[in-house]
């Protein structure tokens, strides 16, 4: 009870005061789209603008897919997108002809590795959240104080697998990035995150940060 506690406490703090020590950036000055089948490339930045070493989880191979903006453990770490026409937020609906990351990440659950991680942590989570933990471990990023790491994730517009948004050509679009670690998850998953390095002193990440909004033009000549 009282090690349930100190994990609820220290992700409380987390939330509160973890919030503008973390930035994230696109450096994109602008997206632009001439054909509805291109795909863009996001470079972002994530950077620690605080006195603390942070630990979050980032996935940086794709953008999340689900047109709710929910994350599920299974697919924690996968940064968000959101589009704007001028001021307002678009709402994604789902598309059901394009491909879908929504199934599980497939792994080698023979391989030795997977292995020693089930022993390591088989009191704690059953065998679905032994791979849900186990993909969380090998997401895991450590900024260090006053560090910036950079990354790059590939989108397309308007249909990206399994999110769909309706555009038309030469309107005021805005693009922006975010990244959420619930915190729900992480308390769950708190043993796998805090074993990461037992040596390092590190604050574990939890809410939502925003980038800024970059234009997105929207004029391709194949528009449906």
């Amino acid at each position: 009870m009282n090690k349930m506690l100190f994990i609820f406490l220290f992700l409380i703090s987390n939330y509160y005061f973890g919030q503008n020590d973390l930035e994230i950036r696109i450096l994109n000055d602008t997206i632009k789209k001439v054909s509805y089948f291109d795909q863009n490339n996001i470079i972002y930045t994530i950077t620690n603008n605080s006195e603390k070493n942070y630990l979050l989880v980032l996935d940086n191979l794709e953008f999340n897919e689900d047109p709710e903006y929910e994350v599920e453990p299974f697919f924690i770490g996968l940064p968000d997108y959101y589009l704007y026409e001028k001021n307002t937020r678009l709402s994604p609906m789902f598309s059901f002809g394009a491909s879908s990351t929504n199934s599980y990440p497939q792994f080698d659950l023979t391989s030795i590795e997977f292995q020693k991680f089930r022993k390591q942590f088989q009191k704690e989570y059953d065998e679905y959240e032994m791979k849900i933990a186990y993909r969380i471990s090998k997401k895991i990023i450590i900024i260090k104080s006053k560090e910036k790491k950079t990354f790059g994730t590939k989108v397309n517009f308007p249909s990206y697998m399994g999110r769909y948004f309706n555009m038309e050509n030469s309107k005021d679009y805005y693009f922006q990035v975010s990244l959420q670690n619930p915190q729900e998850i992480m308390s769950k998953y708190y043993s796998v995150l805090h074993n990461k390095d037992k040596e390092q002193q590190f604050t574990i990440f939890t809410g939502q940060i925003y980038s800024n909004k970059i234009p997105l033009v929207y004029k391709v000549y194949n528009n449906p």
